[in-house]
């Protein structure tokens, strides 16, 4: 850490150029004081009260009461820049870019009870254009905050089991945006034809079990590196590709051009088209996975590629086999792409891999808090060798619950064991 112009900073080496990272973490905060509030809130205002408190990182809160109140607020020390968007070094001794001071809490976006009925949050872009600060701008795309809102305006009234359908939901938007013009390909080769009839039956939905998203995902993987590799070559490419949700919808914005730039090869002296790139794609893609699943179509699940490893943080890179077998579990079989609500994603510089998933979930009737629900993904118990280390792991993946035990009587009735903490004599 170095005290320098501006504040404290994290400053390193580039070549022959200095450079210096500020951020609001490595100043003063005050979260452990939020925390603590938003513990004894008693209402809307008291919640919010809490999270003025709450510095870094910035979140997403959403509230609900048992008085019918629903909310939501984003807080955070988000700095007001005098030029730039942090994204990409600036001089740092011409005093231009310097933070002017922070955004006001109070200016922060909230919502309370919205005329819509609902507060559908996902990582998302939540102040438009017209906002007077910048927030960010690494929003996630919206797939997953779309399906949401679908979702919870399908239906008139909904219930505990609809939320948890929501949560399950592996619908992935952005394949409206790809199908349609891949089933309109009339490729000679057979094998290509067999995966565009699978693609055709295919119920839209990532599961595990499906074939459809196993062809659609590589699909993907290959097209991205056929429309956007001859130009940006390998280095910028992987860097691209990690952007993810925002690659899949420049190429929704792009499939709706069949002549757009940049599906043509400049390596080539033909010009490519839409159509071209995308037969392309999937004749890589239906090669890839005869290569990694065999031959036979209806084998290749989605499962089979896209799996979940839940490495101990601890020992489960160890590097020894015997160890790492102890203290880690799976890879399983896992739904979801990172633009389903069940945002199971993985990279594409290393498909189809899990790196991304939700660790909780959790569903609460504030009507009856009795009927409330949650999990997470391995166990309870820290012990590899207890059972309760790794039973949660079936339930997580099949986006099942645990129930939530509320009264003490019903803690005390389902109790295995108690651990009594006494203070030393």
């Amino acid at each position: 850490m170095n005290d320098v112009v501006g504040g404290p900073e994290e400053a390193w080496s580039f070549g022959w150029q200095p450079l210096a990272f500020r951020w609001t973490a490595l100043e003063p905060g005050s979260i452990f004081r939020s925390v603590l509030l938003i513990d004894q809130a008693r209402n809307w205002d008291e919640f919010r009260e809490a999270l003025r408190y709450w510095d870094v990182p910035s979140q997403n809160f959403v509230y609900a009461d048992v008085d019918g109140n629903i909310g939501y607020q984003a807080p955070g020390r988000i700095p007001i820049r005098k030029a730039g968007d942090g994204t990409v070094p600036v001089p740092g001794w011409t005093g231009e870019y310097e933070w002017t001071g922070y955004i006001p809490y109070d200016e922060l976006p909230r919502a309370f009870n919205p005329p819509e009925g609902f507060i559908a949050t996902a990582n998302h872009a939540v102040v438009g254009p017209d906002y007077p600060y910048l927030l960010s701008v690494d929003w996630d795309r919206g797939y997953r905050a779309q399906r949401i809102v679908d979702l919870l305006t399908a239906k008139d009234r909904l219930t505990l089991e609809d939320m948890q359908a929501i949560q399950a939901d592996v619908h992935p938007l952005h394949a409206e945006a790809l199908l349609p013009h891949l089933l309109a390909l009339s490729p000679k080769e057979p094998r290509l034809q067999e995966a565009l009839n699978i693609l055709r039956t295919w119920d839209g939905q990532a599961r595990w079990d499906s074939v459809g998203a196993t062809i659609l995902e590589a699909t993907l993987v290959h097209l991205v590196e056929e429309t956007f590799a001859d130009e940006l070559g390998p280095h910028l490419l992987t860097e691209y590709r990690k952007a993810d949700t925002e690659v899949k919808q420049a190429l929704g914005l792009l499939l709706a051009q069949p002549n757009a730039p940049w599906f043509d090869d400049i390596h080539t002296p033909e010009r490519e088209t839409r159509d071209e790139v995308l037969e392309q794609a999937l004749s890589k893609a239906v090669d890839d996975l005869t290569k990694r699943l065999g031959k036979d179509m209806a084998r290749w699940r989605w499962g089979r590629v896209h799996t979940a490893l839940f490495r101990n943080q601890s020992l489960g890179s160890s590097g020894i086999a015997p160890i790492e077998a102890l203290f880690n579990r799976g890879p399983v079989e896992a739904h979801g792409t990172s633009a389903t609500v069940n945002n199971v994603g993985y990279s594409m510089n290393n498909p189809f891999t899990v790196r991304v998933l939700p660790s909780y979930r959790q569903v609460v009737d504030l009507a009856d808090l009795t009927r409330s629900v949650s999990v997470h993904t391995t166990g309870q118990s820290g012990h590899p060798y207890h059972r309760h280390y790794d039973d949660f792991i079936d339930l997580w993946r099949n986006v099942q619950y645990h129930p939530m035990l509320w009264t003490r009587a019903d803690v005390e009735a389902h109790a295995e064991a108690t651990l009594r903490l006494l203070p030393r004599p």
